[in-house]
């Protein structure tokens, strides 16, 4: 298998477009992301590009506090094992039908931790 070069911002872009489209149709995540969060995706979606051009391109376009906004989420609705682990099926799957050249398996790993930090953090903040 050839490896491609470095994921595009076309790329990230396309990917996290897709990646919502599932999440927004996912009987567990759906209702989290839109009723409890009450997400505006006109807002959301560039915030969350940006977030995945800097980790995977190195942009600087993205300085929000991820956790914050998630800890207010959690409070409102704690999040699950399953909301974890279904985020991060949508998130590979996603990944294997739009697959990010050379920066596929650092994006799977990069959201593993995503899923396992805030995991760790949520339970922190409760206790």
């Amino acid at each position: 298998m050839q490896v491609t070069a470095q994921a595009s911002e076309q790329q990230i872009d396309k990917f996290v477009d897709a990646f919502y489209e599932r999440v927004l149709a996912d009987p567990i995540l759906a209702p989290l992301f839109m009723d409890v969060a009450g997400i505006e995706l006109s807002e959301h979606l560039p915030r969350i590009k940006a977030y995945w051009r800097k980790m995977l391109l190195g942009h600087s376009d993205y300085r929000r506090h991820m956790m914050r906004k998630h800890r207010e989420v959690d409070a409102r609705q704690p999040f699950t094992d399953e909301h974890y682990q279904r985020w991060l099926a949508l998130f590979e799957e996603t990944l294997k039908q739009h697959p990010l050249g050379s920066s596929t398996q650092r994006a799977a790993g990069l959201a593993r931790r995503v899923a396992g930090n805030m995991r760790q953090n949520m339970q922190r903040f409760r206790a």
